[in-house]
């Protein structure tokens, strides 16, 4: 069995990685998996060769090896010991990023229609409404900097949206994997099948349902599971958290509020939204 210590020794400098690799292979369970089954089944969203280094350093400790043809690996240890070896690794990453990449905040802001009350009291800066960063840069700024997954969480959209949608997914560069996770996607089945379909096929956007039913004989009080967070998460480095839907009152009509993250606090977020991508329905 390999040792706690050794195996975040040998998973640095990427043990938020390390862990979701982890993941993967506990849910594919015994056999041999190439890089690129795993990453897939981790969500990982990371390149195959890059995948290889890291599972190397994790062999070195014990965790997994590498099968006889070069091309897979196999893990001895059971589907929890892996799950419990990732929760470790999540630990030991928020331990180092508090250490190393303290979180920086700004918040973003999109104002009433004008005239407002709201705007006579605060101060107007070109292209900063009420001195703040607006919501549909901070999307922007969260979309540019993905450099390996970009993931879209917003429970309602309208036909705005969507537009909203295909222009801040336009900035993201291609080879970036595109995530978007919606409430109850059936809703919306006219707008992802027909009217938007080729310029989702185009940028290669997944879409995943985070709407999931439960027993109904259980003892649960609702029997949905969804989720009304907003998020936009660029890798694990740079995150919006706030109120804005992709609504057409998401982006100027009412008041909304959220903040841009990095840092630790980026990381945090990309633990939540990983636990997502793990549950929600994927079409």
């Amino acid at each position: 069995m390999p040792g706690d210590a050794d195996v975040i020794r040998c998973a640095a400098p990427w043990p938020a990685a390390a862990a979701q690799l982890l993941d993967g292979l506990a849910l594919l369970g015994s056999g041999e998996w190439t890089p690129e089954r795993i990453c897939a089944a981790s969500v990982a969203g990371m390149a195959p060769g890059d995948a290889n280094q890291i599972l190397s350093g994790l062999s070195i400790a014990g965790v997994c090896d590498r099968a006889v043809t070069g091309e897979a690996w196999k893990s001895s240890l059971a589907a929890a010991e892996l799950q419990r070896l990732a929760t470790l690794l999540r630990g030991a990453e928020h331990y180092r990023r508090l250490r190393l990449d303290p979180s920086r905040i700004e918040l973003a802001v999109t104002m009433p229609i004008a005239p407002s009350f709201l705007e006579a009291e605060l101060p107007m800066l070109a292209g900063r409404p009420g001195g703040y960063i607006s919501t549909s840069e901070a999307f922007l700024r969260v979309c540019q900097a993905a450099t390996a997954r970009l993931v879209v969480m917003t429970p309602f959209i309208d036909q705005r949206g969507f537009e909203w949608l295909r222009t801040v997914l336009g900035s993201v560069q291609p080879k970036v994997e595109k995530i978007v996770v919606l409430r109850d996607v059936d809703r919306h089945a006219a707008e992802i099948a027909v009217h938007h379909a080729p310029w989702l096929r185009g940028f290669e956007v997944s879409i995943r349902d985070y709407h999931l039913s439960h027993p109904r004989n259980g003892r649960r009080v609702l029997p949905v599971e969804t989720f009304h967070a907003k998020i936009i998460l660029a890798d694990q480095r740079l995150a919006y958290v706030g109120s804005a839907n992709m609504l057409g009152s998401g982006d100027g009509a009412s008041l909304e509020a959220g903040i841009l993250v990095d840092g630790s606090g980026a990381s945090q977020v990309a633990s939540l939204v990983s636990a997502v991508l793990q549950i929600a329905r994927r079409l």
